[in-house]
């Protein structure tokens, strides 16, 4: 074997053998350090592209960070692997779903150079891909445009189905890659979808987040977004919600239509992302196209894509102890009027724009149902399930805050379910399956003394849906359609008694609560582990 596949085999092998015990980040060992260390100048004599040459001639690994300059080498021996790579920009096709923090300095372990990102999706699917690009040269800002794609007949699939970001790194809590459990320091997260990357401004000298403002008459400022709570905080629309004193919902703070030039330098990663919207009828096949790099109008790179069309639609999520039974995904929430006018500087015509849209988001990301706060007026209540209709979001199993009336006499209780009744099945027909909101992780005490009140508007056509343990079962399991326990959801001691009983949804949640921004932790928390565990819907806290 020749000195130099010696040397790419033996990078080839440490960049896998890490691989099995990394987790968010590859700790560099002394001993794989070493090995880039000594391969160097081998790669910069065997390199034939002229910008990695001279890359790697200017690596100073006595004042890099070693992940840096672990990273140079091993795109260094990747490339050399491919001679007639002579472009300026390297790129790597990796999954969009991973563990890895894909952070600017950071080799991705997972990644395949100069490949093509490859997207298959079902019809009526969103699905994404995603890629790293990694500079040889500071160049700037870059475009990063979107070929036509099309398939073996020439069919087109369409340019406004494609939306291309760039992920922002910016700083999070310590914890934020595994957990919603605060931490008194910050890290950097690749966690942010942007079009704009300077919409936000990252200090790394100071460790800070700042919001750009843009008022109408162009004036720009910023806002400091990570200010300590003990000094950024306000208690506003309900004494337990303590409330950032930046809005992120007002006109001033918008991100761009489309993408815009992103900067790249020399030796750092950057990350994004491509979403693929397949509408229903969209002829099956390969479709081919790129992403273009562009700077100062000409062509410096191409990134190939490919997309498989699959030619049927998915159908929709079932059960997996009985597959007639349809899985409900929903969330508790504070996505409202109320919140929304508090947020965007008390615009109600813009909040009324901003519920669809967030609705409209829930549902390409496959969350259905939206569960009506409580909060709600009984206008915005109705008004609600109007937005909901639009949004394409299932209106056959409907979740609903308005809380039932305990009046001053029977005939008040009863009086009230008759009327709920009423409205509900003029506005969703007589099929629909309705959930009302009615206490809240209770005693065994507190359900018996509901008992009589449940009947009632149980008579007229209307469910229950209440959080808890399984001390509700026992006490009233055949008073509820929807139980949401907190439960890791991959345990199945809950699910086993109420599929037992057959006709409830079983949720979970707060094991653990939203705010995880490991994506691969999130499909695996949302996904399979409930699913397997016989789960029949998820409603966790808080979207």
């Amino acid at each position: 074997m020749k000195p130099i596949r010696k040397i790419v085999a033996g990078l080839a092998l440490t960049v896998l053998l890490p691989w099995g015990v990394s987790a968010q980040v590859e700790k560099i060992t002394d001993a794989v350090y070493r090995d880039q260390l000594e391969a160097l100048p081998q790669l910069i004599e065997a390199a034939k592209n002229p910008y990695l040459k001279e890359h790697l001639s200017s690596l100073k690994p006595e004042t890099m960070e070693e992940k840096a300059f672990v990273a140079a080498v091993r795109v260094a021996a990747d490339l050399n692997c491919k001679p007639d790579f002579a472009g300026k920009v390297a790129h790597y096709a990796v999954p969009a779903m991973s563990e890895m923090m894909r952070l600017p300095e950071v080799y991705p372990l997972d990644g395949k150079a100069l490949a093509p990102v490859r997207i298959v999706t079902a019809q009526e699917e969103y699905e994404p891909g995603s890629f790293q690009v990694y500079p040889l040269t500071d160049l700037g800002k870059v475009e990063f445009k979107l070929s036509d794609f099309k398939n073996e007949n020439g069919t087109v699939f369409p340019a406004d189905q494609l939306d291309l970001k760039v992920i922002k790194v910016w700083y999070q809590n310590k914890n934020a890659w595994w957990s919603y459990f605060a931490d008194t320091e910050l890290k950097l997260v690749p966690e942010l979808l942007l079009n704009d990357e300077d919409l936000i401004k990252v200090d790394t000298e100071t460790v800070q987040n700042y919001a750009r403002l843009t008022e109408k008459n162009g004036r720009i400022s910023y806002f400091w977004m990570t200010a300590p709570t003990e000094i950024d905080k306000r208690f506003g629309i309900q004494a337990w919600y303590r409330e950032s004193a930046f809005h992120c919902m007002t006109p001033n703070f918008r991100d761009a239509k489309t993408l815009q030039p992103v900067t790249l330098e020399q030796g750092k990663f950057k990350q994004f992302f491509l979403t693929v919207h397949t509408r229903k009828g969209q002829e099956p096949g390969l479709y081919n196209g790129a992403v273009f790099m562009v700077r100062d109008g000409v062509e410096i790179g191409t990134i190939p894509v490919q997309i498989r069309v699959l030619p049927f639609v998915l159908p929709q999520p079932a059960a997996y102890s009985n597959v007639n039974k349809p899985f409900l995904v929903s969330s508790y929430n504070c996505v409202n009027l109320k919140m929304f006018t508090a947020q965007n500087g008390n615009d109600m015509e813009l909040a009324k724009r901003q519920l669809y849209n967030v609705l409209e988001n829930q549902v390409k990301h496959n969350q259905t149902m939206h569960w009506i706060p409580g909060s709600s007026s009984l206008y915005e209540h109705w008004f609600t399930l109007d937005v909901m209709r639009r949004c394409g979001m299932r209106m056959d199993y409907v979740m609903c805050g308005r809380p039932i009336r305990i009046g001053d006499t029977p005939m008040d209780t009863v009086q009230d379910a008759k009327i709920q009744s009423r409205l509900y099945r003029e506005k969703l027909g007589p099929d629909a399956m309705i959930f009302l909101e009615y206490g809240d992780e209770p005693g065994v005490g507190w359900v018996r003394r509901n008992l009589n009140f449940f009947e009632i508007y149980q008579k007229e056509g209307l469910d229950f849906a209440i959080a808890g343990k399984d001390q509700v079962f026992f006490a009233a399991g055949h008073s509820y359609r929807f139980f949401n326990t907190s439960r890791e959801p991959e345990d199945p001691t809950s699910t086993r008694l109420w599929n037992e009983v057959g006709k409830t949804w079983v949720g979970w949640y707060a094991m653990q609560h939203v705010g995880a921004e490991n994506p691969a932790f999130n499909r695996r928390q949302n996904g399979m582990a409930p699913y397997l565990a016989n789960y029949s819907a998820l409603c966790n806290y808080a979207h």
